[in-house]
């Protein structure tokens, strides 16, 4: 029986991760995947594979949710108060 992105346990990072990686290589064009996967790495504070996830879904839909994930993790990396960091 072959799993679907529905399977996914949002809460189990490391096993959804491993499935969504073995997923994007039967499924390569699928943008949803490259999202979750996407959110997985951001939560994990793996920014940059979270960005390059985020575009890739992007690439093969335009109208993909990443692109708000995009501006928000832009808007988090952005984020600087110089006052706490110098003080």
């Amino acid at each position: 029986m072959k799993k679907k992105l529905i399977d996914i346990n949002i809460h189990d990072d490391v096993n959804s991760l491993e499935f969504l990686n073995k997923y994007i290589i039967m499924n390569p064009d699928d943008d949803n995947a490259y999202y979750l996967r996407g959110n997985i790495y951001r939560k994990m504070n793996l920014f940059g594979d979270a960005l390059n996830d985020y575009y890739k879904a992007l690439e093969y839909n335009p109208q993909s949710e990443a692109a708000v994930a995009i501006e928000i993790l832009n808007e988090i990396l952005e984020f600087r108060n110089t006052d706490l960091l110098n003080p």
